[in-house]
């Protein structure tokens, strides 16, 4: 045991004090945060700037209608994004001159080539063309220049027929305020069984998605770490030396133990830095994140990260033995790679649907289940039997595993020149 915790400090401490690890220990979270936020702000800047816009109808009252709904629609987007970035700072009344809307009741097609000039030459954003023989061929023309912007196209063909909903209501006598409460929303409120309100599933769903993405890339970058630390020491010959004093299931232990220790602090690095940031904005958070971020759910977070953990860098572990070059690793990592994609091809369907047959079988197969049962426990809690049963079958397979792979590592490390095979590897474990 001596030599186990000798091996996995010299792994720890070599990797921790390198620049690759202060680098990588900054940049990704960094580059994480760029991908979640970043596309959202640069597509609520784009969709915010001033637009200009004019609606053509045949008379000034559907004009109206039609204007009063655009711009109803613009304001209740700006405000979904507002909340969606859970800004504190809220937009005043004046904002929503953010997009102006004409009226112009003349449809003649000399008019509607002049308005197609003024839009080629950027005075105009777009023409709404509601005339009464397009509201009539139920086709409504709207030309823009940016036809591929598929979110305020669908944005406008909805105001388009609440618009034509509300002018038919009008014209049956309604007045404004019964037509307003047939289009006031009924919103959904989701309980379980036991009568308890349901976690916003938005917020649960990309929660779950960025813990497994941790665990995914966590159980893989520090697999393959295991695996190049193997194959630099054996092409090295360093293995020659490190056998006179340590026996090959030792060094397989420290390895894993070491490199697992350097996933740990990096996770705790991000966490800390995490918590610097949620702590000012807890009052803000609190509601959305308590449930979801309960210490149960991190507790199984870090049970699966180091049960899948110790599975995968044990059969990395055994390929980086195996081979003797780079080259030849790449090609067979692929082999310990699938589970993974698999696990992640079913995610999504996992988190809609969390006690489907699918989403069970996957998470009591052990080289799929550190994913996709925490992903079940982050949606849903199973029963416990259900985790219990997954844990156990995982902590058996990596057993099982571990010994198969020492076989493998002991013959392993001291082969050179030689491209393993099948039936070489069922040698290698009986001469094991």
């Amino acid at each position: 045991m001596h030599n186990v915790w000798l091996i996995a400090r010299r792994e720890y401490l070599e990797r921790v004090r390198t620049r690759s690890f202060m680098i990588m220990t900054v940049l990704t979270p960094v580059l994480m945060a760029g991908l979640m936020i970043g596309p959202g702000v640069l597509a609520e800047r784009m969709s915010h700037h001033a637009r200009h816009m004019v609606v053509v109808a045949s008379d000034q009252q559907t004009g109206e209608i039609i204007k009063t709904q655009l711009l109803h629609a613009d304001q209740q987007s700006r405000d979904n994004a507002e909340e969606a970035q859970k800004s504190s700072i809220k937009r005043s009344q004046a904002a929503a001159s953010e997009l102006t809307v004409d009226i112009d009741t003349d449809t003649s097609a000399g008019h509607r080539a002049d308005l197609v000039q003024k839009l080629r030459s950027k005075e105009l954003d777009g023409v709404v063309w509601a005339s009464n023989a397009a509201l009539q061929a139920r086709k409504v023309p709207f030309i823009t220049r940016n036809t591929s912007s598929f979110i305020a196209n669908d944005e406008i063909q909805t105001s388009l027929n609440q618009s034509m909903t509300r002018r038919a209501l009008q014209a049956r006598g309604l007045s404004d305020q019964e037509i307003q409460n047939i289009f006031q929303p009924v919103k959904l409120d989701v309980q379980d069984a036991s009568g308890n309100g349901a976690v916003n599933p938005q917020i649960v769903l990309v929660t779950s998605i960025v813990m497994v993405m941790i665990l995914y890339m966590s159980v893989l970058m520090y697999g393959i770490n295991v695996m190049r630390a193997v194959l630099e020491e054996k092409t090295s010959r360093i293995m020659e030396v490190m056998l006179s004093v340590a026996k090959a299931k030792e060094m397989l232990a420290g390895k894993i133990l070491g490199v697992g220790a350097v996933g740990l602090t990096q996770i705790g690095i991000w966490a800390a830095v995490a918590l610097v940031y949620i702590v000012p904005n807890a009052v803000a958070m609190r509601n959305q994140l308590k449930e979801v971020l309960s210490p149960g759910l991190l507790i199984w977070f870090a049970v699966f990260y180091l049960l899948g953990y110790a599975l995968y860098s044990t059969m990395y572990a055994a390929i980086g033995s195996m081979v003797n070059s780079e080259q030849e690793a790449q090609q067979l990592q692929f082999v310990a790679i699938i589970p993974l994609i698999a696990a992640l091809a079913v995610m999504v369907g996992v988190a809609q649907m969390p006690s489907s047959p699918l989403a069970i079988w996957c998470s009591m197969i052990p080289f799929t289940s550190p994913l996709i049962m925490f992903m079940r426990i982050a949606v849903q809690t199973p029963p416990l039997w259900q985790i219990g049963l997954s844990v156990a079958l995982l902590v058996g397979t990596i057993y099982v595993l571990v010994l198969l792979c020492a076989k493998i590592y002991r013959v392993g490390i001291l082969m050179y020149g030689k491209r393993p095979t099948l039936p070489e590897m069922v040698k290698w474990l009986k001469y094991a």
